[in-house]
């Protein structure tokens, strides 16, 4: 696994998180324009992740489990706290 495809999976998380974040607490946004948004940025952090050379370089098996899992489980503890569910 390459350290990009990690990191795809954090900007997908994040972006995710944000703009739940933003449609529940600042503004109410409609689904049309919350999904806009969230492929914006998702579409716009991998753009920019592509242009770092360091992460084409691969990481083991069990370091990539680890951190997809800590993703996984910002993601879940994240609508619990910031109370987006």
């Amino acid at each position: 696994m390459k350290r990009i495809h990690i990191v795809n999976g954090i900007i997908l998380a994040f972006s995710v998180i944000l703009v739940r974040y933003i449609d529940v607490h600042v503004y109410d946004m409609h689904i049309i324009l919350n999904l806009l948004v969230l492929v914006g940025l998702i579409v716009g952090g991998m753009k920019i992740a592509e242009r770092f050379p360091a992460l084409d370089y691969d990481v083991s098996r069990k370091t990539g489990m680890v951190i997809n899992t800590i993703v996984v489980l910002t993601i879940f503890l994240a609508f619990f706290v910031l109370e987006l569910g």
